[in-house]
């Protein structure tokens, strides 16, 4: 295969050790959004809920960030309702505040209505709470609880009720006893867990560069994913050190969803000649399904 024979070619500023492929006929038409985060407190939105929401857009991952302005009126609007529904993991993230939120339990209850539906993947994350203060709605559970019994009635409030029951059954992972409470350590497992889930072939992009998300938008952009069926291949160039392959890696991250297989190659000038080049492709590319 000769690459300057291939139907269009780009180059941009930026490595010459390392070729990214994807191969499809067709991208696939997937969900808009893979993973729903529900969470509750401007402490957690802040802090490990940003970090995770970004790290799993660095991961290739499409996720979903509930936003406080969708919060209009007493039930969930069109929006976040095709989000949820839409997913194909739903994420609560459950705090001592959590409960607290009347939408927080709405998203929660739909998320199970999804599960027995539409069989969306739910995994709970338990960060200042046990699943057991979640199920049986004790402590800070219990006050918020009974605050919206006395609101919306004890029919609606059961049906949040049992959706908690009902999520705390599944396997989540809890703060303090499988990172210790070290929220960056829960974080990538968490990521890890969601790629397994997804069958996702995510590489690992180590230390993020500064400045690095424009290079990506603009590589994304001259490749061109999904207008047509036409191969296109990229030339990044530039001294060695200066990222080129963590580059290669950010956009493989960005656009691996849009494929039914695929694979990264990299430090292809260290092997012998193409056709093994190819051999090892061949034989470490990802199969998404």
């Amino acid at each position: 295969m000769n690459v300057n024979n291939l139907p269009y070619q780009q180059q941009v500023d930026g490595s010459h050790n390392v070729l990214s492929f994807s191969s499809a006929d067709d991208p696939a038409i997937g969900h808009e959004y893979e993973v729903f985060l529900s969470f509750s407190g401007t402490d957690i939105r802040k802090s490990i809920t940003d970090c995770l929401y970004h790290s799993l857009i660095d991961a290739g991952v499409r996720a979903f960030r509930d936003n406080e302005e969708l919060h209009v009126g007493e039930e969930i609007g069109p929006k976040l309702m095709k989000s949820i529904k839409q997913s194909k993991i739903g994420i609560p993230i459950f705090s001592v505040v959590y409960a607290s939120s009347k939408w927080c339990l709405m998203e929660v209850a739909e998320m199970v209505k999804s599960m027995k539906e539409r069989e969306q993947l739910i995994m709970p994350l338990f960060l200042d709470v046990t699943p057991d203060e979640v199920q049986h709605q004790t402590g800070s559970y219990a006050k918020a609880f009974s605050l919206h019994e006395e609101r919306f009635g004890q029919e609606k409030v059961q049906a949040w009720r049992d959706a908690l029951k009902e999520v705390v059954k599944l396997k989540g992972l809890e703060l303090d006893k499988v990172a210790n409470g070290h929220q960056g350590e829960f974080i990538k497992l968490v990521i890890a867990k969601v790629i397994s889930e997804l069958k996702k072939s995510y590489l690992d992009v180590g230390t993020v560069l500064v400045g690095i998300e424009d290079r990506v938008k603009e590589l994304v952009k001259k490749l061109e994913v999904g207008i047509d069926d036409h191969v296109r291949v990229v030339g990044i160039w530039g001294m060695g050190g200066i990222g080129k392959t963590t580059l290669a890696k950010f956009v493989y991250n960005q656009i691996v969803h849009n494929f039914e297989s695929c694979g990264f190659l990299k430090d292809i000038r260290e092997m012998p000649g193409i056709i093994e080049a190819f051999k090892t492709y061949r034989a470490n590319w990802s199969p998404k399904y």
